[in-house]
């Protein structure tokens, strides 16, 4: 199993730290229901298949998939034009993607009061699966 993490728009790649976590991928089920009570007290229940939503959260942490500010500066530009769709490479697998908002936060491993694009960050992307 390949280890590479990639975000595309089709015209832009960025490569993503291999070892990012994604940190929800088993909190979100398709299937969705909710519940009510009739006027007799019986228990209603309404389920129904969720279309899309998923949310994709990769965490690298102080710990260690940290990028660069090159490439969070990338990852803030591509963020930051409303509903653009993108292909996420995720460890063999291909998701179409947007970013949830906050799209992500990128905190330095030291800090530095003037940072060059080589400085290190320690980030969470937060995106969700779509259906294009």
């Amino acid at each position: 199993m390949t280890l590479q993490i990639s975000l595309s728009d089709g015209t832009t790649s960025l490569a993503l730290p291999p070892d990012l976590e994604w940190q929800d991928e088993f909190d979100w089920t398709p299937v969705e229901h909710s519940t009510d009570y009739s006027n007799t007290g019986s228990l209603i229940v309404h389920e129904g298949e969720r279309q899309d939503g998923r949310p994709i959260t990769l965490y690298g942490g102080r710990e260690g998939a940290w990028m660069s500010r090159a490439d969070v500066e990338q990852l803030y530009a591509m963020a930051s034009v409303p509903e653009v769709q993108f292909t996420l490479i995720l460890w063999g697998q291909s998701f179409n993607v947007m970013f949830r908002r906050p799209p992500l936060q990128a905190k330095p491993i030291r800090r530095l009061a003037n940072p060059g694009p080589e400085h290190q960050y320690a980030v969470t992307i937060n995106l969700m699966e779509i259906n294009p």
